[in-house]
């Protein structure tokens, strides 16, 4: 009798301990498809929130990158300089303020590159021991549209760049111009101006200004979160020389937010400007930066 009785408890011990086991088990189940539902109404939420317009009123932003490097070499034999050290310096930086309304927008744009470049030789000479500008590009874009629809608007537009370390407004670009600009979400903006003229500033250097058509393109949008890409194209055809006289420059940025702002970054730019090159072999110019990002 005592025999049977701990049979019956040990089978009803056995049949707890398994129903417990399969109620863990249902209860990992249902967690996983949880934050399975969790994330998929984060990334739909994320989406629609992209998509939705604009608030009226300004908007504005800034965004910073910052590249380094350094290079020391001693009796390093199989470099052309076996004893010399080289350090690279760039500085990238963005910021917009947008003025969004029912009707009209007004949409102004601002962006500085700047690059210092050293080699070092550890002759003594005095001018090694200074940093010589490579890449030295100011500008600032101001846009404005009037609505004809909800992604249509007919718009001016005023662009200008030159340089600010070295050969300041020698040359320097300004682009003038109406036409529509096209709007289709918050995150890319087209604007095309078949009227638009680019008058060329130069004291000593030989430019010359024309008649055509200025395309740019502004797409900038968070890939996945704390993933920013920013491209930029800004684009001149002239209707008197096709092939002297038009130009463009294409940027590109990715950025990697990683705390407070900070992270790290990417910067890719290209251009072509014959004007510009017309004693070069190369017509294309570029540049790239990797470092510290920060946007707010």
């Amino acid at each position: 009798m005592k025999q049977t009785k701990l049979i019956l408890i040990f089978i009803a011990l056995f049949s707890f301990g398994e129903l417990a086991a399969q109620d863990v088990d249902s209860l990992r189940a249902r967690k996983a498809d949880l934050e399975s539902q969790i994330k998929n109404l984060q990334s739909e939420l994320r989406k629609t929130t992209q998509a939705i317009p604009p608030v009226y009123g300004w908007r504005t932003g800034f965004s910073g990158l910052l590249g380094f490097s350094l290079t020391d070499m001693n009796n390093w034999v199989s470099s052309a300089n076996p004893d010399a050290t080289t350090s690279n310096i760039q500085v990238s930086a963005a910021g917009f303020a947008h003025l969004i309304e029912e009707r009209y927008f007004w949409r102004n744009n601002a962006q500085l590159n700047l690059g210092w470049q050293k080699l070092d030789r550890k002759t003594g000479a005095e001018d090694e021991s200074k940093y010589q500008s490579t890449v030295d590009v100011f500008q600032l874009t101001s846009l404005y549209g009037y609505k004809i629809s909800p992604t249509l608007a007919a718009s001016a537009l005023a662009e200008f760049r030159t340089g600010v370390v070295e050969n300041a407004f020698d040359p320097a670009y300004l682009d003038l111009g109406i036409g529509v600009t096209w709007s289709p979400n918050a995150n890319l903006v087209v604007v095309v101006h078949p009227l638009n003229y680019n008058f060329i500033f130069a004291d000593e250097l030989d430019f010359e200004s024309s008649l055509g058509a200025k395309i740019v393109a502004d797409y900038n949008r968070e890939i996945i979160e704390g993933v920013n890409l920013r491209s930029n194209l800004s684009g001149f055809l002239s209707y008197e020389d096709t092939d002297d006289l038009s130009n463009f420059t294409w940027t590109t940025g990715v950025n990697f937010t990683l705390f407070k702002g900070i992270g790290v970054g990417a910067e890719y730019a290209l251009r072509w400007n014959r004007q510009e090159t017309k004693n070069l072999d190369d017509d294309i110019q570029s540049y790239f930066v990797l470092g510290l990002s920060y946007n707010f």
